[in-house]
């Protein structure tokens, strides 16, 4: 959602324009990519950085420097496909310590592959695969006009989600202890 609400605010800033759609011939192969391939894309991701590297790192030494090698690996590896910008860095650490964080409290690879699967179909769906521009389902022109909020939506969205990751494993949190504490009754 966090990702929709950011390109629908690059739509509206002008930073982006919607062209069109291709013919649905065009799209069936490239959103299956984007489904599966993002799929396992994220799954394997975060099984390596939070399923294995961050549980290792938690049991051997300080919880904050867990956090910081994983939220840095995941970083480094968002690096390669990205591409480096001060921006990308600074997004991919606020988000690293969104994954890395519903991971942590939930203790569940899905809490974090969802966010990050997320990301991966809505950029997919507007942008195609990395590396293969043709292959978006959507026709969509950037128009190369920034302003002050599309600049910051590196930071804003990927901060908005943290609060939001907070508050909803709080809610989570209080559900299970809540459900975990009804006795049965039968």
């Amino acid at each position: 959602m966090f990702w929709l609400v950011w390109y629908g605010i690059e739509f509206w800033g002008g930073q982006l324009e919607f062209v069109g759609f291709k013919k649905p011939a065009e799209v069936i192969m490239p959103v299956i990519l984007v489904l599966v391939g993002f799929f396992v894309g994220s799954i394997i991701n975060d099984l390596i950085i939070r399923g294995y590297l961050f549980t290792l790192l938690k049991k051997k030494i300080q919880i904050g420097w867990a956090f910081s090698i994983s939220i840095l690996i995941y970083a480094l590896d968002d690096y390669w496909y990205a591409g480096f910008s001060l921006s990308n860095v600074i997004f991919s650490i606020i988000l690293g310590l969104s994954l890395t964080f519903a991971f942590y409290k939930t203790g569940s690879i899905w809490a974090d592959t969802g966010i990050h699967y997320g990301l991966n179909v809505a950029y997919g769906l507007l942008f195609g695969l990395v590396g293969n521009s043709g292959s978006a389902v959507f026709i969509i022109k950037e128009t190369g006009h920034e302003t002050v909020l599309s600049n910051s939506l590196y930071y804003l969205v990927p901060a908005a989600m943290f609060i939001f990751v907070l508050w909803f494993i709080r809610f989570y949190s209080n559900h299970v202890r809540t459900v975990t504490n009804v006795p049965f009754s039968g």
